[in-house]
């Protein structure tokens, strides 16, 4: 059985840099073990761990560049959102009565409401970035004698069938392990005591 324990499986890259580096210093130097009888040489484990520090440099400049663009990106969003919707209410308060002269503006409707079990759709439903990479929160209106929600969700403008993501008691949920770069769709609908009521508007974000 070996007499080292070096559980590598277990360390991230910046700690096998530091576990390389003090070995480079204890055996600088060291008597018990000649130069010219280590395997690998000296040369060859610098060189191992120069090329792993360097591309350790880049893997973190890098992720640090991503969080700094996602954040700016997150920033503008937020500003699109408030200027979409001030656009939005400025368009009903100059039309607040004819559905045709709003439906002309490119901006979707808010449909007739519709109950199913005695239950309504779940309104205004919202998807916007998460804290992390593969995360999308997700919010709605609450329904009242709802007693959960069924989240589905599927890629957007794919073939394919909605797959249940959560059944949650609460009106909101991060939907986590998505796929980076790809536009998701949602629906939301209520449970409760007398049957489902029907699916939300759907919900469309890109995954960060």
């Amino acid at each position: 059985m070996p007499k080292f324990k070096l559980d590598l499986t277990k360390k991230t890259p910046a700690q096998k840099i530091a576990l390389g580096a003090a070995h480079v210093t204890a055996m600088t130097g060291n008597a018990a073990f000649p130069v010219a009888t280590r395997l690998p040489t000296d040369a060859a484990f610098q060189a191992a761990l120069d090329d792993l520090t360097a591309k350790e440099a880049d893997v973190t400049a890098k992720e640090t560049a991503l969080k700094q663009a996602r954040n700016a990106r997150n920033a503008s969003e937020a500003a699109f959102d408030i200027v979409l919707n001030s656009r939005a209410a400025n368009c009903e308060a100059a039309q607040p009565t004819d559905d045709a002269a709003l439906a002309s503006t490119g901006l979707p409707l808010r449909p007739a409401p519709t109950t199913i079990g005695d239950l309504p759709a779940p309104g205004d439903l919202r998807a916007s970035i998460g804290d992390d990479a593969g995360e999308i929160d997700l919010a709605w209106d609450p329904v009242y004698g709802a007693n959960s929600y069924v989240i589905e969700s599927k890629v957007h403008n794919a073939p394919g069938d909605w797959a249940v993501v959560k059944t949650v008691s609460q009106s909101k949920y991060t939907v986590a392990g998505l796929t980076s770069g790809t536009f998701y769709a949602f629906r939301v609908r209520a449970l409760g005591p007398k049957g489902e009521g029907p699916w939300s508007d759907e919900a469309v974000k890109i995954s960060p």
